[in-house]
């Protein structure tokens, strides 16, 4: 008899964490819904997201997001622009309810976050002072000529720059590259290394006929030793399904109508930033 009672009790247990977890999974969405507003972390990023001259939050993400939230029924996103080293931690501290950035999907992401899957795909690219005074054309060229190489405060462009053989005294770190057009007219940089789309979005809002963007001779490549073509995504902490599988099902949709590219078209994007809908987050994780 203590057995059975033992039993059922765990049982019951169980089936009470099981209902948790559904619940843990569905509370997030469900919160938005209720509230009529969802809580949204994004970096100073172009063209992912920044503000506008009239004041308002707006950028790739920014716009995808409100897209999404209106597809679920909530008109209000609360948003806030804040250093893209910190959007990781601030989304796991419930902070957030979602991040959007330009971030790409990355190994050691994975582990902290669920990625949507992928809305752009991107190679690297430089941006320099116009006419490129040091010719600078690779990572290799940066070693070579003693280049100043900045990057982005949490991206993955300083692992390819290290990996690609460049000294770690050559790299320059900045929160964000707002910050770095002050330091290419400074010539405290020769360039800054990013990914092509952002690249393309940051010298359309910075520069002021004085910096240009540089499409790299040779891809740096990842612990792979493959080419490090980026997959950008928006993050969600572990265990929002209902509000992953939502997102995901919108993006899915919104590629195949074409809104998608609608959407993204006046920030600089093109249908080849745009991937292929059999790649997915889970696919990208799984082959890191």
């Amino acid at each position: 008899m203590r057995k059975y009672r033992k039993s059922v009790r765990l049982a019951a247990l169980s089936v009470l964490l099981s209902v948790f977890a559904h619940s843990a999974e569905a509370d997030t969405l469900s919160k938005i819904k209720e509230q009529g507003f969802a809580q949204v972390g994004f970096s100073n990023l172009t063209p992912w997201g920044f503000v506008a001259e009239n004041g308002e939050l707006d950028g790739v993400e920014a716009v995808l997001i409100r897209a999404f939230l209106a597809s679920q029924g909530v008109e209000g996103m609360d948003g806030v622009l804040t250093q893209y080293v910190s959007l990781i931690p601030a989304l796991q501290a419930g902070r957030f309810d979602l991040i959007g950035a330009g971030m790409q999907i990355r190994p050691e992401r994975c582990k902290q976050v669920t990625f949507g899957d992928p809305e752009w795909i991107s190679q690297q690219a430089f941006a320099t002072l116009s006419g490129n005074p040091k010719g600078l054309h690779s990572l290799e060229d940066i070693t070579r000529k003693k280049g100043r190489l900045a990057v982005v405060s949490g991206g993955a462009e300083r692992e390819y720059a290290v990996l690609n053989g460049v000294p770690e005294e050559q790299i320059v770190v900045f929160p964000d590259l707002a910050t770095v057009a002050a330091g290419l007219r400074a010539e405290r940089i020769d360039a800054v290394m990013f990914a092509a789309v952002s690249i393309r979005g940051f010298v359309k809002t910075q520069s002021q006929g004085d910096i240009e963007m540089v499409t790299l001779t040779k891809q740096p490549v990842g612990k792979d030793g493959k080419p490090a073509i980026g997959y950008g995504a928006i993050g969600f902490r572990k265990g929002d399904d209902a509000l992953i599988a939502a997102w995901n099902d919108w993006l899915r949709k919104a590629k195949q109508s074409g809104e998608l590219l609608r959407l993204v078209e006046p920030y600089g994007l093109e249908a080849t930033d745009i991937p292929a809908e059999d790649i997915t987050a889970e696919s990208l994780c799984a082959s890191k």
